[in-house]
């Protein structure tokens, strides 16, 4: 891969205040403070270990959405060519998804069916949903502010890719993918 390519992994996720992803245990009776109001944010990201990684909220997850998410991250990356990995979803493999991208280089390679632990933004989305599930939230404002503040702090760590790398990188089928 030259050094005017770089690398992304797309993914969205609907992080919720109403879900229950960590266990605390107490040994005294210590009271949890929760709303028990439900507030969630349609996020979308593009982890890029070696470019600018990008979170957006969007409304829906259509295959407009899709183009717009990657129109921010060409914006964030600017004459770069992207290879960007992404998951089967069908507004991901839309036409008009294929289109876009062709017409501004980037490459899309989609992950095979059901394998969600080959894309390292699924640990960081994994981590960031732990973490909203201890937090007392305001309102959808202070959960997007939340979900901004962690997601960066994520990606500014390279564990998540030195540890894709590492279990998925040396494998045959995984660089022919890239390198094809």
């Amino acid at each position: 891969m030259s050094k005017n390519t770089i690398i992304g992994f797309l993914d969205e996720t609907s992080p919720q205040t109403t879900a229950n992803t960590q266990r605390v245990w107490y040994f005294e009776n210590t009271p949890i403070i929760k709303n028990a109001s439900k507030f969630r944010a349609n996020t979308f990201g593009i982890y890029s270990p070696n470019g600018n990684s990008i979170l957006t909220f969007r409304e829906h997850s259509k295959k407009e959405d899709i183009c717009d998410v990657l129109k921010e991250f060409v914006v964030a990356n600017p004459g770069k060519r992207i290879v960007l990995i992404l998951d089967n979803f069908s507004s991901h493999r839309s036409k008009l998804v294929k289109e876009f991208a062709m017409q501004n280089n980037i490459k899309l390679i989609f992950l095979p069916p059901y394998s969600p632990d080959l894309n390292p933004i699924e640990q960081i989305w994994r981590a960031i949903r732990r973490y909203l599930s201890t937090l007392f939230i305001q309102d959808v404002d202070h959960l997007k502010a939340k979900i901004c503040e962690e997601f960066y702090d994520k990606v500014t760590s390279n564990s998540y890719i030195l540890g894709w790398a590492k279990r998925f990188l040396s494998a045959p089928y995984c660089l022919k993918m890239l390198c094809n």
